[in-house]
């Protein structure tokens, strides 16, 4: 209506113009007067658009309190259809139901408690209701903001020497931090995680204690808010390798049993080791280059100058050289000297190899003695697997270190005894090969022409 009685307006102001222009002294009268009326059009055309959005805005702020009350209605006659439906539905439909809630539930119990098992590597108990699962969940998600957000707190630890003090902790990751505050004690601490905890706190002990120039830091970490503070980052894994070191003994009573034998074995070649190494240390030396210096003899002319020769170097002779020389000027020349010769060599051979085939035998002994420890070691391992399963690598890892104990000690006893072995064989082949070259020698001994005698 508005646009209309604007519109009339205008047509009257043209046909009043188009009518005055017939008088030219009107004409600015005219158009000033027309001016005037657009003006006063085009004032309450705005008067008017303006009045139209207020109406508009009041109709959609209308609209849409209608709209939230029309959805708050279909939410009530949904519920209240459900409610129908469900006092209309049978009793198989409503176990139907109840069924499937069962089996929710049931799915969510398992996803809580197989994070339980990831996070905490202890399953929930078949006894544990719904209401502790949750208790547990809420504990669990405090200590995660907790550990986002670190703050001292107190709890009970316990010392090395046993005793249990309050002590305030301090949880930075997987390092935690605490300050006995009556004597100022500062140091490392560990969760105990093999303890049974309800309701108490749980229970930290002492994997380290610091000096007094380094509890500065931690004392002023917890008065002021800053300080320097050391970090072990092993994260105590140093400090477990340093406790867990074992004596000799400890190490060596790991292997069980098979130990027994293999010790045995090893003190019994280190005795013989022992006895033939003063055996040859107390042998009477041979004569230097005895070959050498009896060729030259043979080349001598004079019966007389030989025969000195020959008892000034036979007069040298010790020990199972001499007894060789005393066969040589006791016997002529012929068979009867050669199997005295060999007869005494190999008696002397005898006595020198004697009991080094023990050390040899120890030697290859002891490897298979740890094998067989070993063996049986892994069997009772495997036994363990298979009644408790190989949930604990730990575990497993235990008994396997434990009876590779016997493989270790037979080498340590095997290595020593063969080392030992070859060196003692090498002794005696070298002063038999020596004894052997001397008893040819003196087989093609003449005494009956040097007028040579026994010494004895």
């Amino acid at each position: 209506m508005n646009k209309l009685a604007i519109f009339s307006i205008i047509l009257a102001l043209s046909c009043n113009f188009s009518y005055a222009s017939n008088s030219p002294v009107s004409d600015s009268k005219v158009v000033n007067g027309l001016l005037k009326d657009i003006k006063s059009a085009q004032k309450k055309l705005s008067a008017s658009q303006k009045e139209l959005s207020k109406l508009r805005a009041s109709l959609s702020t209308n609209v849409r309190l209608q709209e939230q009350k029309v959805a708050k209605l279909r939410e009530q006659t949904a519920v209240s259809q459900r409610l129908q439906d469900e006092k209309t539905l049978s009793l198989q439909q409503l176990q139907t139901r109840l069924k499937t809630w069962s089996e929710q539930r049931q799915y969510q119990q398992n996803i809580l408690s197989r994070f339980n098992h990831n996070l905490a590597k202890q399953p929930f108990s078949p006894q544990t209701s719904a209401k502790e699962k949750l208790a547990w969940l809420s504990q669990l998600l405090a200590n995660i903001d907790s550990k986002i957000n670190p703050n001292w707190h107190s709890e009970k630890i316990v010392m090395p020497n046993g005793e249990l003090h309050a002590a305030q902790v301090l949880s930075l990751g997987p390092v935690n931090l605490f300050i006995e505050p009556t004597e100022q004690i500062t140091g490392f601490v560990s969760l105990v995680d093999n303890i049974e905890s309800t309701a108490a706190a749980d229970l930290f002990k002492v994997t380290l204690l610091l000096a007094s120039d380094e509890s500065e830091g931690i004392i002023a970490l917890l008065n002021t808010g800053k300080g320097k503070v050391s970090f072990d980052p092993t994260l105590t894994r140093a400090f477990k390798i340093n406790s867990e070191q074992d004596t000799i003994i400890d190490h060596i009573s790991k292997g069980g049993v098979w130990i027994f034998p293999i010790v045995t074995f090893g003190l019994f070649a280190m005795v013989i080791a022992l006895a033939k190494a003063i055996q040859f240390y107390r042998l009477p030396s041979l004569i230097p280059a005895f070959n050498e210096r009896f060729a030259q003899l043979e080349k001598i002319t004079q019966a007389d100058d030989k025969t000195e020769a020959q008892q000034s170097l036979f007069g040298q002779a010790k020990g199972m050289q001499a007894q060789l020389i005393d066969i040589a000027l006791q016997s002529d020349i012929g068979q009867k000297r050669d199997d005295r010769l060999f007869a005494n060599l190999l008696h002397n051979k005898h006595k020198l190899d004697y009991w080094l085939g023990a050390i040899a035998i120890t030697a290859a002994v002891s490897p298979l003695l740890g094998l067989l420890g070993t063996v049986s070691g892994m069997i009772e391992t495997f036994k363990l697997m298979t009644l408790f399963g190989a949930g604990d690598p730990a575990a497993v890892s235990g008994g396997i270190s434990q009876a590779l104990v016997t493989t270790e000690l037979g080498l340590v006893v095997a290595i020593p005894a063969l080392l030992l072995h070859a060196l003692l064989s090498r002794r005696v082949k070298t002063y038999y090969g020596q004894l052997e070259s001397s008893g040819v020698n003196l087989s093609q001994l003449n005494t009956q022409t040097n007028g040579l005698s026994s010494n004895g």
